[in-house]
C-alpha cells in the first residue's frame, strides 16, 4: 500500500520553494539500483512509530527484494542533494498494479455510495502511487511537492488516466501526503483493511488523482492554472540539475 512520509510540515501552496537558488542543487531523477541502501535506510528512519501518533508520516511493508523490483520496473524517482538521496516515489504502472495484491482484493474495498466507480475505473489505465518519502530535515518539506507532484507528472506522461493510492487511517493516521492530495484535487473515494506483518491490522483511505488536476489547461481558477505552471518549472529544473 501507499505509505507516504513526507514532513506533515510540507507546503501545499503550489509556489516555487526559494530554497532552489541555494547549492547544492536539488536534483530529480529515476532510481538506479545503486540507490537501494539509501532507499532502505529511509525506510527504516520512516518506520511507523504506533507511539507517536502526532508524526507527520511513515513507511510500511516492502522488503529489499520489493523494492528492487520497483527500482527495475523504472518507476521509482530519488530526490537527491550533494549526491545523497533524501527522498523517494515509488509506482506501479497499469499491469504491475493489475497482477498486484490491492487489485486482488478491490472487491473488497469500501467505496460506499460510489460503488459503481470500481467498474470505471477499471475500463482505464491507470497506475498506483505506492510510497512516497522524504526524509524529515529542516528546510527539505517544500520539495515534497516537488518529487510528488514529479512522480504524477510522469505517470500521466507515460498515458495513465487516473493514479490511484492509499493512505493509512487507523490505528495511526499518516498525516504526511494527505495535504498534497488536497492541493492537487485528489478526491477519497474509500477505504481498505489490511494486514501488515509485524504492526497487524491497519485500515487506508484510498484516493485517486486524475490526469485533470495537474493539467493547467484544464484548470478554471486562473490562479490555479498559474500555480500548476509554476510547479511544473520547478520540478522540470530539478530535472535538469546536473
Amino acid at each position: 500500500m501507499s505509505d507516504q512520509a513526507v514532513p506533515k510540515t510540507m507546503s501545499v501552496d503550489l509556489s516555487v520553494p526559494e530554497a532552489m537558488s541555494t547549492a547544492p542543487a536539488p536534483r530529480l531523477r529515476p532510481a538506479v539500483a545503486d540507490d537501494l541502501p539509501a532507499i532502505l535506510a529511509i525506510k527504516q528512519r520512516l518506520r511507523l512509530q504506533a507511539d507517536a501518533p502526532g508524526r507527520g508520516g511513515f513507511l510500511l511493508g516492502t522488503s529489499p527484494a520489493q523494492y528492487a523490483r520497483l527500482i527495475a520496473h523504472g518507476r521509482t524517482q530519488v530526490l537527491s542533494c550533494g549526491g545523497a538521496v533524501i527522498g523517494f516515489a515509488a509506482a506501479l504502472a497499469d499491469a504491475e498494479l493489475r497482477a498486484s495484491e490491492l487489485w486482488r482484493r478491490r472487491e473488497q474495498i469500501d467505496l460506499g455510495p460510489r460503488r459503481a466507480l470500481l467498474g470505471e475505473l477499471e475500463r482505464l489505465p491507470l497506475a498506483y502511487l505506492d510510497q512516497l518519502a522524504l526524509l524529515p530535515e529542516p528546510g527539505l518539506a517544500m520539495f515534497g511537492v516537488l518529487l510528488a507532484y514529479h512522480a504524477l507528472a510522469t505517470l500521466f506522461a507515460e498515458g495513465c488516466a487516473v493514479v490511484v493510492t492509499t493512505v493509512v487511517d487507523e490505528p495511526v493516521r499518516n498525516l504526511a501526503s494527505r495535504p498534497l492530495l488536497a492541493a492537487v484535487g485528489a478526491l477519497q473515494v474509500g477505504r481498505i483493511d489490511e494486514h501488515y506483518e509485524g504492526v497487524g491490522a491497519i485500515t487506508s483511505d484510498i484516493f485517486v488523482v486524475p490526469r485533470a488536476a495537474l493539467d493547467p489547461d484544464a484548470q478554471t481558477d486562473p490562479r490555479r492554472r498559474a500555480r500548476l505552471l509554476r510547479l511544473a518549472a520547478a520540478a522540470h529544473s530539478l530535472t535538469r540539475s546536473p
